[in-house]
């Protein structure tokens, strides 16, 4: 997307030993926290993303293999809305955590449900 960073790669043949935005993080981490949320029942169509926010140990690497582990932490009602935060924990193959999300997930209420959620 215009990125000129020389960190990241610039092309899908540019990948060795380059490491991965920031942001790449988004695709997983909100993910694991919603997908809590689809466990519950709850429907992707009735998700809307509110924030989200990152803490890093260290960048990921291009390639490296990553697994996020979401968890309600939070639930609260306002409005006719369900505001729930979802945590993320990022761990490398090691098992080591490489960094958190921690999201804010606006959930709708269910057509003809009057506001429940």
């Amino acid at each position: 997307m215009g990125e000129t960073n020389p960190a990241y790669p610039q092309s899908p043949t540019d990948a060795e030993g380059k490491v991965a935005p920031p942001t790449f993080a988004a695709v997983y981490a909100l993910g694991a926290g919603s997908g809590s949320l689809a466990r519950l029942g709850v429907s992707p169509s009735r998700l809307i993303h509110g924030e989200q926010q990152f803490t890093w140990k260290r960048a990921l690497r291009v390639g490296e293999t990553v697994t996020a582990q979401g968890t309600i932490v939070d639930v609260y009602d306002k409005r006719s809305l369900k505001f729930v935060v979802a945590e993320a924990v990022v761990k490398d193959g090691a098992g080591e955590e490489v960094g958190r999300s921690r999201a804010t997930i606006l959930v709708l209420p269910e057509p003809n449900n009057g506001g429940e959620g």
